[in-house]
């Protein structure tokens, strides 16, 4: 989805933030992540005020996120991996809250309602929407790979971290089809 012309950001500089950030998650040098968030930085967006519709809005949070993450990177601290999973867990209920209060019919809402009529009752537990469920079920999921892993393992080169990314993928792709439904109205 891309984001509006009158933000400035340039869609290479997101793709190479993004391309520099999976570089850094799997072991790779940060200086290459620093100069994509420089770059990015650099956007017209950063130096304005804009009135954010929707979907905008959760590109903005999305960007904030891996900006925290780019701040924490190499000395990340318990308070900085706590304050990006709370992120991530805010704007899930972000979408659940702003879709049960849209008039806008977004597909897939039955296969949301029967998976989460399906999940497990520990995470049904806390009351929340779908994607704030779903948030919760792909964190627990890393988090416990992350517990089973053998002392010394390499999780970022495993059929592990392959496991973990596509379960990732597949809810930041449910996410964005969600945005994109909500930008087409």
């Amino acid at each position: 989805m891309a984001m509006p012309e009158e933000w400035g950001v340039d869609p290479a500089a997101l793709a190479e933030l993004l391309r520099a950030g999976a570089d850094v998650a799997d072991g790779g040098s940060g200086a290459e992540f620093a100069r994509a968030v420089a770059a990015l930085t650099a956007a017209p967006l950063f130096e304005s005020e804009i009135e954010p519709e929707f979907a905008e809005s959760f590109q903005l949070e999305a960007l904030n996120g891996w900006l925290m993450l780019a701040d924490a990177l190499g000395e990340m601290s318990e308070a900085d991996t706590e304050r990006i999973i709370d992120v991530a867990r805010a704007t899930a209920v972000y979408l659940d809250d702003y879709m049960a209060g849209s008039l806008t019919e977004v597909a897939g809402q039955e296969t949301r309602e029967r998976w989460l009529a399906d999940v497990d009752e520990s995470l049904r537990v806390y009351g929340l929407g779908y994607f704030g469920t779903r948030n919760l079920a792909v964190e627990a999921e890393c988090h416990d790979a992350v517990l089973a892993a053998p002392a010394g393992a390499d999780l970022l080169t495993s059929a592990v971290r392959q496991r973990l990314e596509a379960s990732c993928d597949a809810y930041s792709e449910q996410l964005a089809a969600v945005l994109r439904g909500f930008a087409a109205q």
